[in-house]
């Protein structure tokens, strides 16, 4: 899944530009972080999400995920009763009962274990910026949502090249490298349709972000042959049973 340059370099160079990429990250980490409710439903569906972020989408897949996700607040044979949401996001984000970790060890440690060395480069960036995971223990540092929090943190604060290689050195280091799967393993197992489309929209997302970065920042993506193909994460690892649903206070400090 590979994205190409969309916007022309006058586009880019709205000022508000990197403010609304951050908005937007920030909601898919919300999304990713926190078990939907109600209100947050009827939020989406007054926003008109997805229709409203800002980056148009760079695949197929993501045009895909945009559609049904549009679906899902808009048509009522797609809507979907709280209780089955809340179910698929324990079994993706709480349980492992799909076996698709939302923690970046479980795919790129070799023996798909979680607390492992991505995760301890994942807290390296975090602390060049003065920036930590509020409680690694109960939702650790190389946890999607942290992880797009913090992508939003670089965005939010670039105002120059430098600023914008950096958002571009975490994504091709860490999310762009296992991202796609875990989308693509929760589209095959997911049991509502919400949750089928977020993690491929939110892939896309960031392949789209990559591709805005090329025209930028100059930031050429890694070649085809330096990507690592994530192995199936272990059972165990991939269960993540340890992690705990959001509580106030416990996600990261920025």
């Amino acid at each position: 899944m590979r994205a190409e340059p969309f916007l022309t370099a006058a586009e880019l160079a709205i000022t508000s530009w990197h403010v609304l990429v951050a908005e937007d990250l920030s909601l898919l980490a919300r999304l990713h972080g926190l078990e939907l409710d109600a209100e947050t439903l009827a939020a989406l569906k007054a926003a008109e999400f997805p229709t409203c972020l800002v980056l148009p989408p760079a695949t197929r897949a993501g045009e895909e995920a945009r559609l049904l996700l549009a679906r899902t607040g808009d048509d009522p044979a797609f809507a979907m009763p709280l209780d089955d949401l809340a179910a698929d996001y324990a079994a993706i984000y709480l349980t492992g009962r799909y076996h698709a970790s939302p923690n970046e060890s479980a795919w790129l440690d070799a023996d798909g274990l979680e607390r492992q060395a991505p995760m301890f480069a994942v807290r390296e960036w975090y602390r060049k910026f003065d920036l930590a995971a509020g409680d690694w223990r109960r939702r650790q540092d190389d946890n999607l949502s942290l992880q797009l929090q913090f992508v939003a943190h670089l965005c939010r604060i670039a105002s120059d090249d430098a600023g914008w290689r950096a958002v571009a050195e975490f994504l091709d280091a860490h999310l762009l490298r296992w991202l796609d799967h875990f989308a693509e393993r929760v589209a095959g197992r997911a049991a509502t349709p919400f949750y089928a489309a977020l993690g491929m929209l939110t892939a896309d997302y960031l392949h789209a972000l990559r591709a805005a970065l090329v025209l930028l920042a100059d930031v050429p993506p890694p070649p085809a042959d330096e990507e690592i193909r994530p192995g199936e994460a272990a059972p165990s690892a991939a269960a993540g049973g340890d992690c705990a649903a959001f509580v106030p206070g416990a996600g990261p400090t920025w």
